[in-house]
């Protein structure tokens, strides 16, 4: 194994047991009773790395291990009931129960590496103890949880079966009595087995230490896979909600967005009709008022009225806003495609020459189709009376089976008339016509302009709209005739 890899594998699962690495010590103190007050009173004397816990994790599995071992001689406990071990058994047992300790120190860094040493350790344990008695400290058990914890399930599988194997060797040798008969020791506790045992004790014996082995290391290789799982379940719970808040605020700042665009079109298409007509109408009669001013009233009456209306419109538009919960009915009052007439009326009263013409009965258009048709006319009444006071528009409206058809002309003039920077109203009027299916084409052509019959050299602006028509006998067939007039009007 090398070192990279169980890099890696840390670093999956927050880099360590006791939770080192990112929110890893939040996990550990989650799930462990008390560990949250054992790593305060471990960083209050200079412990505050997983590196330093593991030493002195380490330290005090060593010290209670040579206590308890030392306890358990001091009582008896080792010495059966006839005879006693020799002295240097009982060295040897010390020295293996120090030195299987010791490696939980590097049990983060090398997990593997740390139980496989201490599975070796544990066979000599095995092979120098007393036939009939076998001891497991805490060190396989914690070195094995280690593994589970912090190593993919294939490879824990894998070196728990090592250390099975190790201590299976140290089983057989212990049963055998080969090495307690180097080391002086005769019959165990008991009297069972030891040298000159049968072999139907020895066999039983290494069996029972087999099992145990498997017991020990699967166990605590278990839960220690157990809780590495939960801890990565918590991350991606923890990962999954900060995902759906950032979601949240996406869809937030999309809403946000779409609403300033949509309240940007509606201030846009009142600003550029109503206020537009209320420059052209002040503009007309302080040329007026010395000359004619029966027609100076005229053009300031029609600014009173063009600023009544844009006066309601904006009031309308702030009702809106301001309606909230169950007073937001959204039942205000919205204009559509049979109010054109309107906004031909008072493009004339503004001094513009427009010819309306309509072919076909007016159909019923979907709600936001029907607010599109008349925001994208005025729109464009709006623009040739900045842009082309002095020229006549023609409007014409025409309905074929499965859409609807707007088309505003006017003539362009040979010398720039209005000096005031290019607006959003273009932009406005392709995107409502998006919302809707339709399609909208805006640009020069050339030839006769607005029906005058007359060849004008600078050509015409046209603007055409597109929308769609529900029928009774379905979309099939106007959708073809759409596809084939759009190739006409783009062509025209």
């Amino acid at each position: 194994m090398t070192t990279s890899s169980v890099s890696r594998s840390a670093a999956a699962d927050g880099a360590g047991v006791d939770g080192a690495g990112v929110d890893g010590a939040a996990l550990h103190e989650a799930t462990v009773p008390g560990a949250a007050a054992t790593w305060r009173l471990l960083g209050r004397v200079g412990v505050r790395t997983p590196a330093g816990r593991d030493v002195v994790l380490a330290g005090v599995w060593t010290v209670v291990t040579v206590a308890l071992l030392t306890g358990l001689l001091a009582a008896g406990e080792l010495l059966g009931a006839s005879g006693s071990i020799p002295p240097a058994q009982v060295a040897a047992v010390l020295v293996l129960a120090v030195a299987q300790c010791l490696p939980l120190a590097l049990r983060r860094r090398w997990p593997a590496a740390t139980l496989v040493t201490i599975s070796v350790v544990q066979a000599g344990l095995l092979a120098v103890l007393p036939t009939g008695l076998a001891i497991w400290t805490a060190a396989p058990v914690v070195a094995a949880y280690t593994v589970g914890s912090l190593l993919p399930t294939r490879r824990t599988v894998g070196v728990v079966l090592v250390a099975v194997g190790v201590e299976t060797v140290g089983a057989v040798v212990g049963a055998t009595a080969v090495v307690k008969q180097a080391l002086g020791a005769g019959a165990g506790l008991g009297g069972l087995g030891g040298v000159g045992a049968s072999g139907s004790s020895v066999l039983v014996e290494a069996l029972a230490l087999v099992a145990t082995a498997v017991l020990v290391n699967g166990i605590s290789a278990s839960v220690g896979s157990w809780v590495a799982l939960r801890r990565r379940h918590e991350s991606d719970s923890r990962a999954r909600a900060a995902e759906s808040v950032e979601h949240h605020e996406t869809l937030t700042r999309s809403a946000v967005a779409a609403e300033r665009t949509r309240m940007a079109r509606e201030l846009h298409d009142i600003a550029a009709h109503h206020l537009t007509g209320l420059v052209v109408q002040a503009g007309a009669a302080e040329r007026l008022v010395d000359v004619d001013p029966e027609r100076a009233k005229e053009s300031l009456r029609s600014v009173r009225s063009q600023g009544r209306e844009t006066l309601d419109s904006l009031r309308s538009i702030v009702g809106i806003l301001r309606e909230t919960g169950d007073d937001a009915t959204g039942t205000a009052p919205v204009p559509g495609l049979r109010d054109v007439g309107g906004l031909v009326v008072a493009a004339r009263a503004a001094g513009t020459v427009v010819d309306e013409r309509v072919e076909g009965e007016l159909p019923s258009l979907a709600p936001l189709a029907d607010v599109t048709a008349y925001r994208t006319v005025q729109e464009a009444l709006a623009n040739a009376r900045r842009h082309a006071p002095d020229a006549g528009v023609l409007l014409t409206t025409t309905v074929r089976p499965g859409r609807l058809v707007l088309v505003v002309e006017n003539e362009v003039p040979r010398a720039r008339v209005s000096s005031a920077p290019a607006g959003y109203g273009l932009v406005g009027m392709r995107e409502r016509a998006a919302l809707v299916g339709g399609v909208l084409q805006a640009g020069l052509v050339e030839g006769d302009a607005a029906g005058s019959g007359t060849d004008t050299r600078t050509g015409a602006w046209r603007v055409r709209l597109e929308l769609p028509v529900e029928t009774e006998k379905g979309s099939a067939d106007g959708a073809a005739d759409a596809t084939a007039d759009r190739a006409d009007g783009g062509a025209s």
